[in-house]
């Protein structure tokens, strides 16, 4: 009898959990208010952090409080060409500039955006990590709605009065930039709470892993398993329908 392995060990519930220590916080839209909706209201860029878990930078804007409120902070994604003391507006009376958040009935068609609301008020869903960037293609006014280009190439079709913020995500061409060692590599996996190094099975002891041991490193069975093999047994193909590789149709023309 073999010991628990990875596959087990991990479970429903994921590795051990990371703690909120290095967390900023939620990086999401203030909440949709009357001001924002028939109006604008505005705020200073306080601040600018990095996020530890998306590895994007992001602002702290202040807002002015009513007269019976104090002023209070919120975190927005950064957009290209922002600077400390920045105003920012936000509203449906807020101008086409960079860095500032309307709705998608007020932008002009061909500019980028991003942090694109998927439901009106959701604080922002589509377009958020570094360097990334969504781009208008029409509006329908009858119907209120507006046709999107993603990052993805698709065309997604979504409410005219769901908000998003003018320009494209800070950090952009991060990835260009090697890791060189595999420390900085194992790092970058910690802050994503992901378990790195992963070790190749066939590499593993025969008791760690059914696919381990052998004078090679080979699997030495069919990797396909039932639907109802035990936890420790059910490990590659999973009830695969089918295994190998595809045969290209242009084989049979050319015979």
């Amino acid at each position: 009898m073999g010991k628990i392995i990875s596959a087990q060990r991990k479970g429903k519930i994921g590795f051990k959990k990371q703690g909120s220590s290095r967390r900023i916080g939620k990086i999401a839209y203030r909440s949709l208010t009357h001001e924002e909706k028939y109006g604008m209201i505005k705020g200073v860029i306080s601040k600018f952090y990095i996020d530890t878990v998306k590895k994007v930078p992001t602002i702290k804007i202040k807002f002015k409080g009513s007269k019976y409120l104090r002023n209070y902070y919120e975190l927005y994604i950064a957009v290209e060409k922002l600077y400390l003391n920045k105003t920012i507006s936000c509203g449906i009376d807020a101008k086409p500039i960079i860095g500032n958040v309307l709705p998608l009935c007020k932008i002009p068609n061909g500019i980028f955006i991003c942090n694109v609301e998927e439901k009106e008020g959701d604080g922002g869903k589509i377009a958020r990590s570094a360097g990334a960037f969504v781009g208008i293609l029409s509006h329908s006014k009858n119907k209120n709605l507006t046709k999107l280009k993603l990052p993805s190439k698709k065309v997604k079709i979504l409410s005219s009065f769901c908000r998003a913020t003018i320009g494209v995500v800070a950090g952009g061409g991060k990835y260009e930039k090697p890791l060189l060692k595999a420390g900085k590599n194992y790092y970058k996996f910690k802050s994503l709470n992901k378990k790195y190094p992963i070790v190749r099975k066939v590499a593993s002891n025969p008791v760690d892993h059914p696919h381990g041991g052998g004078n090679h490193q080979h699997v030495g069975h069919p990797s396909t398993v039932s639907r109802r093999s035990p936890p420790g047994q059910k490990v590659g193909l999973i009830a695969a329908r089918r295994s190998g590789r595809k045969k290209s149709r242009n084989m049979h023309f050319n015979q």
